[in-house]
């Protein structure tokens, strides 16, 4: 009896890519969802932001770079203080309690739960 050989069994050809998902429209005018999604995606990776957006954005990319005890200490410093304070140093922040502080000539008032 033949029995096939690992070497003599051809192996199963790669299944053809899956077309992209054609959505609903009324429109006549055929628009390719995944080119806009691509050049939004650019567009906000290129635009820079300004104020508070950028503070956020920059506190975004930190905490998502972070090792888990940096995660930790932005975490309970944060919500310790009231806001007011932002630590990335797990070994201060892990072992007391954060306090909060006020602006110069502001006074710091705990925020109610």
């Amino acid at each position: 009896p033949d029995i096939p050989t690992p070497s003599t069994v051809a192996a199963p050809a790669a299944p053809a890519p899956a077309p992209a998902p054609v959505y609903p429209s009324s429109s006549r005018k055929k628009k390719d969802w995944d080119k806009v999604a691509s050049e939004v995606d650019k567009e906000e990776s290129e635009t820079k932001e300004e104020g508070d957006a950028a503070l956020n954005k920059l506190f975004r990319d930190i905490y998502g770079r972070a090792d888990e005890d940096t995660r930790r200490a932005m975490i309970k410093s944060f919500t310790e203080s009231g806001g007011t304070v932002l630590s990335t140093n797990w070994k201060e922040v892990g072992s007391k309690k954060v306090d909060g502080t006020a602006p110069d000539g502001m006074e710091f008032q705990k925020p109610e739960i």
